[in-house]
């Protein structure tokens, strides 16, 4: 019951950031319309407007992600609030400040994985474990599968600039990226991947 709850949360979390670029969108470009400067050249006016937007969805999106962050951390299983641990040293220079953030960047691109793969995985038993994603400053994820196979994670916006997760699967033998959208495409390509071996083993020997 309490999974059932937590991918409820992260699937109403998720539309809620759809919703919330959506509205701010849309109240950024009625204001920039409606409130264009006097004087300003009329080629300019669907360029402001445009910009209105943008500033107001991503002014919404901030503002509801401040709202929405103690139903996210509940939905990975976090307490609803973090507790601000001792060890957080304030740095004593900015490369200091640098490593922190790029630490912190990391652990925050591997539980967005973790966080996402209710996706393509609704056993919530695998690929949402946060600790098994290894995060990095660009803010993908890769997920270790088994010797010489691996599940990649990035984010990117579609056509209406809502960010959206994609998982690909990257083995050794065949560089293209295998797009994933459920656990069993997972399986298939592995056990495709075992039998290859299998067979390619008796004729080496």
């Amino acid at each position: 019951m309490r999974t059932f709850v937590r991918r409820t949360a992260a699937a109403l979390t998720d539309a809620a950031d759809a919703v919330t670029l959506v509205a701010g969108a849309a109240t950024g470009a009625w204001a920039g319309y409606t409130y264009v400067p006097a004087g300003l050249d009329a080629v300019l006016h669907l360029p402001f407007t445009g910009a209105a937007a943008l500033v107001g969805a991503f002014a919404v999106n901030a503002a509801a992600d401040l709202i929405l962050a103690p139903a996210r951390r509940f939905a990975q299983g976090l307490p609803a609030y973090a507790h601000v641990e001792e060890h957080g040293a304030v740095p004593g220079d900015l490369d200091e400040a640098l490593d922190q953030v790029a630490v912190a960047t990391e652990d925050d691109a591997a539980r967005r994985a973790a966080q996402g793969a209710f996706r393509i995985d609704l056993s919530k038993g695998l690929l949402s474990n946060a600790a098994r994603w290894r995060g990095y400053t660009t803010g993908d994820a890769s997920y270790y599968l088994a010797p010489g196979a691996v599940l990649h994670h990035h984010r990117e916006e579609d056509q209406y600039g809502v960010l959206q997760h994609h998982y690909t699967l990257l083995t050794a033998e065949d560089p293209a990226p295998v797009p994933i959208t459920n656990i069993g495409q997972v399986h298939h390509e592995l056990a495709l991947r075992a039998r290859e071996t299998a067979e390619v083993a008796p004729s080496a020997v």
